[in-house]
């Protein structure tokens, strides 16, 4: 037979006390949530928010970690989770115009008082109070406290999983708890690696390329001499990976990419704005005199090519070919 789930006796004082502060902070979430998670949805981060169970509410008050118990400064906490490292001075700055600063922990992030060999807990928090109502709705809330972190990804990630490792346990386990710190020291090397990525790519031991990177990078210098940056879409490196793809499999040298756009433009007499630059690219090679797309085509293997009636195509595209597809 399963066993009932065991609760701890809690004197009705702390249960009324909690049920008293639920209401109070469940009414500051709600308004708290409209303006940040707004602004985590707009930038296309995380928001997640809780309020402190009873139980968790009991032991806090029990053990005397707590000043005033009718304003615990975490009983209503939410967390901001952004992609970096680098996000976080933003996010900080996005909770500030918001809300003023009770505390902040660490105090400094140029200081720690772990030493090196601690991987303990240390993500951003921000103890935050509401600023006077300008509504006269929900006075008794102006200047209640409560808790924002603000984690990355991977820092997020790392406290879901080892979260009831760690803190929610009826035991205490040496390894498991070694466990769960090695990963956060492992993640925390990825966290720094991702945010100094830019620095870390000149390390001699990485600064290389491959060839089909060479040969992107050269389409995307072509590509950006012949189309101004509103002309281009916003991932050029996709368009110029896909160029890269179907130069390869027509045996064509990236190189030539620049004199067969500067031919068909001669032909055509501008650079079209009712075509995107990769039809145009495909428009140019079906036209191209010192390139036979029409062979090229024809031996290239797993390769079609997408063609529209906005495209100025040779009377050959216009007839039904295996390696062309029309919309």
């Amino acid at each position: 037979m399963a066993q009932r789930p065991h609760k701890m006796k809690i004197i009705k004082t702390i249960r009324d006390l909690h049920s008293e502060s639920e209401e109070r902070y469940k009414r500051l979430a709600d308004e708290v949530q409209l303006l940040l998670k707004e602004e985590a949805e707009k930038q296309g981060w995380f928001f997640v928010w809780r309020l402190k169970e009873l139980e968790s509410f009991a032991l806090k008050i029990e053990t005397g970690r707590v000043d005033d118990p009718a304003k615990l400064e975490d009983f209503f906490a939410c967390t901001l989770v952004v992609p970096t490292l680098s996000h976080i001075e933003t996010a900080e700055n996005a909770v500030l115009s918001h809300y003023d600063l009770a505390a902040r922990r660490p105090p400094d992030d140029g200081k720690t008082f772990k030493e090196s060999s601690n991987f303990r807990f240390d993500d951003l928090r921000l103890y935050v109070s509401k600023r006077p109502s300008q509504t006269g709705k929900n006075l008794d809330l102006d200047g209640l406290v409560f808790e924002v972190q603000i984690k990355t990804v991977l820092q997020h990630a790392w406290s879901l999983a080892t979260h009831d490792l760690i803190y929610k346990s009826d035991t205490v386990s040496w390894p498991r708890e070694r466990i769960a710190y090695q990963v956060k020291a492992m993640l925390e090397h990825a966290e720094i690696a991702i945010a100094e990525a830019n620095r870390l790519a000149d390390a001699p031991a990485v600064a290389k390329k491959d060839e089909v990177t060479t040969e992107t990078l050269k389409l995307i210098e072509q590509i950006r001499a012949q189309w101004s940056p509103d002309r281009l879409p916003r991932d050029i490196k996709r368009l110029a990976e896909t160029t890269q793809k179907m130069f390869k499999a027509l045996r064509l040298d990236v190189d030539q990419l620049t004199p067969i756009l500067a031919a068909e433009k001669r032909r055509v007499g501008l650079l079209p704005n009712d075509i995107s630059p990769y039809a145009f690219i495909v428009q140019a090679l079906s036209h191209s005199s010192i390139f036979d797309f029409q062979s090229a085509l024809q031996k290239a293997k797993r390769m079609k090519v997408l063609v529209h009636d906005g495209m100025d195509l040779p009377a050959w595209m216009s007839q039904d070919h295996p390696k062309i597809i029309r919309i």
